[in-house]
């Protein structure tokens, strides 16, 4: 047996031997579905809040039928200024180590979000086990009442949640970054644009937006502001647009769409971006009481209608970035790479003096591929 052989095996039996020496058996960790972060009613402290699958509750019986445990989550809370106290105190409590590597979402309450986020986010961002496609989320209200929402199909809210997120995505209705995505603006700038979600006991309801400034929860967006962002960001799937041309109600099914930005310097450095929004889709319902017969002219008129709804929610949403002031949709990440030199000059007073300054030009072609079929 040569020497580089016995080394070979050598080296594959210390490493089948070693195992992973930091490993705990599952029964010793608390599996962190969702955390909801609210402030104290004093305002000095924060409510950090756990929901915790029950797992003896998903075991199945010897005949194969599920366990008749009731009991599917836990939810906890407890007060602190040092999230990573709170988690601390959280394992002390429970006995178990919090594992954040199953962790669907973060969410955090409206007036806490008005505070600042910064800190929440920190200890997590520091976490190298916290699952990085996790969804970060403000709710209207409190967010510890997000956990009480009781879905028939889904028992852990978090993971209701979480679905719901990746189900609205192609309608344009939110916008679903993940954690690592809302990282990467907000450390850049401070700004981004979070999903708005606010839960009844038997339902959660997620449209529109929070706008983050700053680290700090600034505005709501509606739909259509949402929907032009998700233009702005091409991250458009899906989705339905209706369209009224003639007092008739077109309904125009999203196919696909590109978004291209470009940032343009012209004379006294006067900065413009263009946005060249092209998009096809098909008609899937004519809401009139008489058949309608969709000509090339009514295409026409329909697809105008659609180019103007598109452009007009896009100047309208822009001109509110500029008037708070703010830049959640990476312009000056544009602009840094195109006009560095120009990026280095200005970046000091980017939002307060360049931001509201900048001119748009929309450019929006909406095409429809087909009307359908009627029998």
């Amino acid at each position: 047996m040569n020497y580089r052989f016995r080394l070979l095996i050598i080296i594959l039996l210390a490493v089948i031997s070693a195992g992973c020496w930091d490993s705990k058996d599952i029964d010793k960790r608390s599996f962190v579905m969702g955390v909801a972060f609210d402030l104290e009613k004093t305002g000095q402290d924060l409510v950090m809040t756990l929901e915790l699958p029950v797992l003896k509750s998903f075991e199945t019986g010897t005949d194969g039928g599920s366990s008749n445990t009731k009991k599917t989550k836990a939810v906890i809370s407890t007060t602190g200024t040092s999230i990573a106290k709170m988690a601390a105190g959280f394992e002390a409590r429970l006995w178990r180590e919090l594992s954040f590597g199953h962790t669907k979402v973060i969410i955090i309450g409206e007036e806490l979000a008005r505070e600042g986020i910064g800190e929440i986010i920190d200890f997590f961002d520091r976490n190298p086990k916290v699952e990085r496609r996790l969804k970060l989320v403000i709710a209207q209200g409190e967010a510890r009442d997000i956990f009480k929402t009781a879905a028939v199909r889904e028992p852990i809210a978090s993971t209701y949640l979480y679905q719901m997120l990746e189900v609205v995505t192609p309608t344009t209705r939110v916008i679903t970054h993940n954690f690592q995505d809302s990282l990467r603006y907000l450390e850049h700038n401070g700004d981004t644009i979070l999903p708005r979600v606010r839960g009844t006991d038997e339902e959660l309801i997620v449209a529109g937006s929070a706008l983050i400034k700053d680290y700090k929860f600034n505005a709501w967006l509606g739909e259509n502001e949402t929907r032009a962002v998700a233009f702005i960001f091409n991250t458009v799937l899906g989705g339905v647009i209706t369209a009224n041309v003639d007092n008739i109600n077109y309904s125009y099914a999203i196919r696909k769409t590109t978004t291209k930005i470009r940032p343009q310097l012209g004379d006294n450095n006067q900065l413009v971006f263009t946005i060249d929004i092209n998009a096809k889709g098909d008609i899937t319902e004519v809401f009139s009481e008489v058949p309608v017969n969709i000509t090339e002219d009514l295409i026409k008129k329909i697809q105008a209608k659609l180019n103007q709804i598109i452009a007009d929610d896009m100047h309208h949403t822009l001109k509110k970035f500029q008037e708070l002031k703010t830049d959640p949709i990476g312009l000056s990440i544009l602009t840094k790479r195109r006009y560095p030199k120009f990026w280095n000059q200005n970046k000091a007073h980017w939002k307060e003096v360049i931001v509201p300054e900048i001119k748009f030009e929309v450019k929006t072609n909406f095409i429809i591929r087909h009307a359908g079929i009627l029998s």
